[in-house]
């Protein structure tokens, strides 16, 4: 659960459903909490694929939208961790059923109320000498700010339904993600500069320091051939078993 939470959170992003070229940001990651991990981090974008590798977190996580699959590659570990789409779904459907006893009051204290949400236009700023727009999107505990830089997109075709599928997550946790894709996929563009507070003590901030829109090398999109594999929907389903 670990595991697909710090996915999901590494890939919070603002999106838009226009195709693009291909694009690259390079950025720094820098805060606190549980989830910040110091260092470096390098989102490649496709229109069928997405990358982010972490630096700080020795891992990368790769979409594969077109045979709707995602992997983990732990290079601490030297472990790829395999999870379709499908799984991913059948399982969280099963720890949705099973937390459907958990008194609202407890996700609530944890989420805050996940049905409210504001956008405010906070005014222009720059980034890498980009004109930005700057954002703030409340929803529940978790504040974001982003600087959007208009004149970008992203090349994922309706990126923020993808997304929302493949993070989707139990109970209060859940709407959290379904919603944040939701709003930010209406800001149109690109954020260059993104801080995530108010949840489980987070204060991270993710600053792009390179932008690219070269073709991506088909390299990029490459499993380590010396890594382990093992299949993370069959992992989580048995471990659900367990449980019932």
């Amino acid at each position: 659960m670990r595991l697909l939470f710090s996915a999901a959170f590494s890939l919070l992003a603002t999106v838009s459903n226009l195709l693009a070229s291909d694009l690259t940001i390079t950025s720094k990651v820098t805060g606190k909490g549980a989830l910040a991990k110091d260092g470096s981090q390098v989102q490649l974008f496709s229109p069928s694929r997405m990358r982010v590798n972490s630096a700080g977190s020795k891992s990368d996580t790769m979409v594969d939208y077109e045979h709707e699959v995602m992997y983990t590659i732990d290079h601490g570990k030297k472990l790829v961790t395999r999870m379709a789409f499908k799984d991913l779904q059948e399982a969280m459907q099963a720890m949705e059923d099973q937390a459907a006893g958990m008194p609202e009051m407890i996700t609530k204290m944890m989420f805050g109320d996940v049905s409210e949400v504001s956008v405010e236009q906070l005014g222009p700023d720059t980034v890498l000498d980009r004109p930005c727009r700057k954002v703030r999107i409340t929803l529940g505990k978790m504040v974001q700010e982003l600087s959007v830089d208009p004149s970008l997109q992203f090349p994922v075709k309706d990126y923020a339904k993808a997304m929302g599928m493949l993070n989707r997550m139990p109970g209060q946790m859940g709407i959290l993600f379904k919603r944040v894709y939701q709003e930010t996929a209406r800001l149109k563009g690109v954020p260059l500069r993104t801080r995530v507070t108010g949840i489980m003590g987070t204060d991270m901030t993710t600053e792009a320091t390179a932008i690219s829109t070269a073709p991506i090398p088909a390299s990029a999109w490459i499993l380590p051939a010396d890594y382990a594999v093992k299949d993370g929907g069959k992992e989580m389903r048995d471990g659900l078993k367990g449980k019932r």
